[in-house]
């Protein structure tokens, strides 16, 4: 089901990623890459988005927010974000069904809290009938991340 894989974490696929981990940084540059070993699952998630995914897809696509440029399906270490900003080192999630069962909130809470300590990656959620219902409260938090940010530095 497509909303079950929006939060993909390729540690349930092992054979898929063996010897995949570690910070995949460029050694001259201070940006992260997609994670190369998997690539194929970020395309089958591309092609297999949620209403909700291709919706928000299409206010973050071409630079709309703030000339702020979004990847989706971006992968970095073992996960595959949702949307991702590199600029702010934004990730955006799109919580389905599937995220609020018992054990889900706990692991992307873990999730969340790992790509902070470890690449500096903030994580905004939001429910997917947002998306649809109010989108603009998902465009005012990305403003206001990155106006937070910039007053910051």
């Amino acid at each position: 089901m497509a909303s079950q894989h929006a939060k993909y974490d390729a540690t349930s696929s092992p054979s898929k990623i063996e010897g995949a981990g570690g910070s995949m940084t460029h050694p001259n540059r201070n940006h992260l890459k997609n994670n190369a070993r998997l690539k194929h699952l970020r395309r089958e998630l591309r092609n297999n988005s949620t209403m909700a995914e291709k919706g928000l897809w299409n206010w973050l696509k071409c630079d709309q927010i703030e000339g702020l440029r979004f990847r989706r399906q971006f992968s970095i270490d073992k996960f595959i974000l949702d949307f991702y900003c590199p600029q702010l080192k934004l990730c955006i999630e799109l919580d389905g069904d599937y995220h609020f069962h018992v054990v889900q909130p706990l692991n992307d809470f873990e999730r969340d809290e790992f790509l902070r300590e470890k690449y500096g990656i903030h994580t905004l959620r939001f429910e997917n009938k947002i998306v649809f219902e109010q989108p603009q409260t998902i465009i005012n938090a990305i403003i206001n991340f990155k106006n937070e940010r910039d007053n910051s530095i």
